[in-house]
């Protein structure tokens, strides 16, 4: 019989999406700072066209994938009980975050090369605002 690893209490858990969502929020800085000392222009010589396209289509196929992802594991998790539960819901709410970092980084890094906040910047703004929707506030299990 194999031994199953303890579940991370809540305020653990917390920690952990917290840290992502600040990673998030911390990387955007980057991009305005240095916009900032560039007078608006982008790291780019010339603007990509294609790199904002891009970020928008991997930030909507992420946000959607992430939500169905969420929802999957969600129903994965009802069916089980105590610490096996616990340790599903976390990973109900880890996964989906990650996938949504990943479209708001490339978002930011789609404003830092272009210098266009439109639409890098947005779509980092609504998958920002997507994670901290999902964030549980209190323990679920």
């Amino acid at each position: 019989m194999a031994i199953e690893p303890p579940a991370l209490p809540f305020a653990v858990q917390r920690i952990v999406y917290f840290a992502l969502i600040m990673s998030m929020v911390c990387y955007a800085v980057v991009p305005a700072v240095v916009l900032q000392q560039n007078g608006g222009k982008g790291l780019a010589e010339v603007p990509l066209p294609m790199l904002d396209t891009v970020a928008i289509t991997l930030g909507a196929v992420l946000g959607v994938a992430a939500i169905f992802v969420r929802g999957k594991l969600h129903t994965v998790a009802a069916a089980q009980a105590g610490a096996a539960r616990a340790r599903a819901l976390f990973r109900a709410t880890l996964v989906p975050l990650a996938m949504i970092e990943a479209g708001c980084l490339l978002g930011l890094t789609a404003w830092l090369m272009n210098g266009n906040p439109v639409p890098g910047l947005v779509v980092a703004l609504v998958l920002l605002s997507l994670a901290i929707l999902i964030v549980p506030l209190r323990d679920p299990a």
